[in-house]
């Protein structure tokens, strides 16, 4: 097996340490990075002694370049676990006839518009959705709706609007490519997740957590995360809606990260992509239930058994606290040390400091543990208190 990585995210977090996610050694593997926010973190010539550097900002030069890659290396398989590059490395390994996962598997997990209609057509329960070029007059609700792109990620690329006249203003403030972009109408409620992995046409393992607050809503709010539910009827629910919209959208092997709207009649479908949850969704995950959902990821896109082997649960949760990078400029790990039940804090220097442009652009990443959720929000509580109490804001 030869497997080329393709990363954009930071890299230990992609590949494991020293690469121990990532089958084979040495000069049978290939790595495709760059350098910006992590892409070389922990490098060793030992894990990855073939490692070309790019831009990635540019499409088709990646695609360029993974092609290339692909050839001179006799590449198997190819590892890519960002939602900018699935679809490209689909169409990679389509040229060179290559395993893994395909462009119609991934379609509807990755075009947002096909994905909500895939689901509705399910029955399964989903917010009305529309092109952005329908007629704005004749829209099928009267409230709030929601304009972002079919193609977006990480709560990017959304304009929520009050009236329907707002819609075109909203286009122009998205690109104005309409044909890229849908309309769906507003839910009010809470928000929860997923995160799951299919191995050979079925759902092997998954694990329900509730957000701390919406994603969507990060370039106004301090802070976001989510907490692992561990029992109870609200993740009794997620669990089986989530199974049927999997099963709607294709049951193709990967690891799969669905949004959900709690509402007071139910729950909605929201999204979901086929590849891990970020902001530390992983970590949690992992403490709580001891399933690694990265390595997952990986091993399934090289053709390999996932190694699901949930450990034994104490009961406990865990929860992730982003505090956004633009909130404050303070080491938090000293007061933070008094709150009960803390089992990680990492400050994270930002590679481009200002404005969050991103759901998980955090400048600390604080993980809890707790019995129960009741636990958690009393401690999330006392972290919000430092940081508000400690922090300093940023310029």
């Amino acid at each position: 097996m030869k497997p080329l990585v393709v990363n954009r995210h930071r890299l230990d977090w992609t590949v494991g340490t020293g690469g121990t996610h990532v089958p084979g050694t040495g000069w049978d593997r290939a790595l495709l990075t760059r350098t910006y926010a992590g892409g070389l973190a922990t490098w060793s010539r030992e894990a990855f002694p073939d490692v070309v550097v790019t831009d990635m900002t540019k499409p088709r030069q990646l695609e360029a370049v993974c092609d290339w890659m692909v050839r001179t290396r006799q590449a198997t398989h190819i590892i890519s676990l960002h939602e900018k590059d699935l679809l490209m490395a689909a169409r990679v390994r389509a040229r060179h006839g290559l395993e893994g996962p395909t462009e119609k598997q991934l379609l509807p997990y990755r075009d947002k518009l096909l994905m909500a209609r895939t689901v509705a057509a399910a029955g399964l329960p989903c917010p009305p959705v529309t092109e952005a070029t329908y007629s704005f007059a004749e829209l099928p609700w009267t409230g709030r709706t929601v304009v972002k792109s079919r193609w977006g990620l990480g709560a990017t690329e959304v304009v929520v609007v009050d009236r329907a006249e707002d819609i075109p203003g909203a286009v122009d403030r998205l690109g104005g490519q309409a044909e890229n972009l849908l309309l769906q109408e507003f839910v009010e409620g809470t928000m929860a997740h997923v995160d799951a992995v299919v191995h050979d046409g079925r759902v092997v393992f998954a694990s329900a957590s509730r957000y701390l607050q919406q994603p969507g809503h990060f370039d106004r709010m301090s802070y976001q995360g989510s907490v692992v539910l561990t029992d109870g009827p609200l993740r009794s629910a997620l669990l089986s809606l989530n199974e049927q919209v999997l099963q709607a959208l294709g049951l193709h092997d990967c690891v799969t990260h669905a949004e959900f709207f709690v509402t007071e009649d139910g729950l909605l479908f929201c999204e979901a992509a086929a590849r891990p949850g970020g902001g530390g969704i992983d970590d949690i995950v992992a403490r709580t239930h001891g399933v690694d959902l990265v390595r997952a990821a990986v091993r399934l896109q090289c053709g390999l058994d996932p190694m699901i082997r949930p450990g034994a649960s104490d009961g406990s949760t865990h929860g992730v606290i982003g505090v956004f990078q633009n909130v404050n400029d303070q080491d938090l790990a000293v007061p933070l040390s008094e709150v009960p039940g803390l089992v990680s804090y990492r400050r994270v220097v930002a590679d481009i400091p200002g404005p969050v442009q991103h759901a998980t652009d955090y400048g600390h990443v604080v993980v809890l543990r707790a019995a129960g959720q009741e636990e958690f929000d009393t401690a999330l509580a006392q972290v919000l208190a430092v940081v508000e109490k400690e922090g300093s804001p940023r310029a």
